[in-house]
């Protein structure tokens, strides 16, 4: 059997229930719910039940019913939670930690509400900017095109997207008339609130943070080797998700050489943010850094890929071996549950 099927198993003691997507997996013929060989989920599954007796994994599905029923009969001592929608919806995914709240579960990742504030991108900017940390400008598109009061370039992005969803070359839009036309474009498939914002020229730098008091992993610098008019000059849902666009653009990351002012005022700005938005036990923030090296904020998110090779080879959490990952993230759940415990007392 291998790891993913005894992971599936029940449980006659849960140490570990791991929470996933139903799209990720189908129940065998013994019901047993089994995740699809290669996936994050399968990756971080083979962690845990190398080191943990006793690991199962729940669906979460619409029908909340029966995930509720399954981890009130097996009880875990933690929930691992690597849901990231419900039904489709991104907006949900601090719904689902609400009901793990509800039910008084220890779970790892952030809560409910610093879900609800960086999911919300132009929410978390205010937040962000409210710090004195530098933010792009930025306006809300509901039913219409904004009169924006910055100049162009500009991005057109989901409001509450993630993944870089619907975030392509042509999200980048150079005047008044462009905007009009990618929002139109945008209107025609989906009513979804958008967020238009100033377009930053610099680098991409990504940046983990680990635990409570988060240590902050070194940045990671998205490189596009290949230059050209249809080179990606931001990351894209096809540079994080299309492995043969990145090889033709040579697309790679790697730990750029900064200033050391710039890393310790990387590192400040990261554990503030983590503070302000309610973040929890693991996150990533990505950030763009100008010419002049001054660093704006772009988003923050709660629940990052924990794909073992997402940013190149065990390069998911910069500095941090991946199996030493999953189980700081486990780590850094019960330690944060026993303190709460112990302050409740």
């Amino acid at each position: 059997m291998n790891p993913m099927q005894m992971a599936s198993a029940v449980c006659s003691e849960c140490e570990i229930a791991v929470l996933v997507d139903e799209e990720i997996g189908e129940r065998d013929e013994s019901g047993r719910f089994v995740v699809e060989a290669g996936t994050m989920e399968a990756q971080v599954l083979e962690c845990l039940s190398a080191r943990h007796g006793g690991v199962s994994v729940i669906p979460f599905d619409p029908d909340i019913t029966p995930a509720i029923e399954e981890l009130r009969r097996l009880s875990p001592r933690l929930v691992f939670n690597l849901t990231e929608w419900l039904d489709g919806n991104r907006r949900l995914d601090a719904a689902i930690a609400g009901v793990l709240e509800m039910m008084n579960l220890r779970y790892t990742g952030t809560g409910p509400e610093g879900m609800q504030l960086a999911r919300d991108k132009a929410l978390a900017k205010s937040i962000v900017g409210a710090l004195g940390i530098c933010v792009p400008r930025h306006a809300i598109v509901n039913g219409r095109v904004p009169d924006i009061d910055f100049p162009f370039p500009a991005i057109v992005k989901p409001q509450f997207g993630d993944g870089s969803d619907s975030i392509a070359n042509n999200a980048l839009v150079a005047t008044e008339r462009d905007l009009t036309r990618r929002v139109a474009a945008i209107r025609r498939r989906s009513e979804e609130p958008l967020l238009c914002e100033q377009f930053v020229e610099g680098r991409d730098l990504f940046v983990a943070l680990l635990g409570n008091e988060p240590r902050v992993m070194p940045p990671l610098e998205l490189v596009v080797g290949r230059k050209g008019p249809r080179a990606p000059r931001f990351a894209t849902y096809r540079v994080k998700n299309d492995a043969a666009f990145r090889t033709r653009w040579r697309v790679h990351y790697r730990e750029p050489r900064l200033p050391q002012a710039v890393m310790a005022a990387i590192e400040e700005a990261s554990r503030r943010i983590f503070a302000a938005l309610k973040l929890r036990d693991y996150a990533r923030i990505d950030y763009r850094l100008t010419a002049g090296n001054e660093l704006y904020f772009l988003e923050a998110n709660p629940n990052p890929d924990l794909t073992r090779h997402t940013f190149g080879r065990d390069r998911c959490f910069a500095g941090v071996g991946y199996p030493d990952l999953i189980a700081s993230i486990v780590d850094a759940a019960l330690e944060r549950t026993r303190a709460a415990s112990a302050a409740d007392r």
